[in-house]
């Protein structure tokens, strides 16, 4: 997966390429470490979808954001049955 960033003072903008289920996800895993991030899908005919992260380090910050997004799908994964 490719991804195109931009950083504006102390924001990065990251281009999810359309990408909602990922880009709500990792704005949910930044507010819940204790950052501050935003999503926008940008104009309905548009093809823009931008996860905006603000802090002094914003790629530590999403770096901590996948992490936690990891761990949250591994758990998923070890709570479904086994495949037969």
């Amino acid at each position: 997966m490719e991804i195109d960033t931009m950083h504006k003072e102390d924001r990065m903008i990251v281009d999810v390429n359309q990408n909602h289920t990922v880009g709500n996800l990792l704005r949910k895993m930044v507010w819940e470490n204790g950052g501050e991030a935003g999503y926008d899908k940008g104009h309905p005919l548009g093809d823009e979808s931008n996860l905006v992260v603000k802090s002094d380090n914003p790629e530590e910050v999403l770096e901590d954001a996948v992490e936690s997004a990891r761990e949250h799908l591994e758990e998923l994964r070890e709570e479904l049955p086994e495949p037969e």
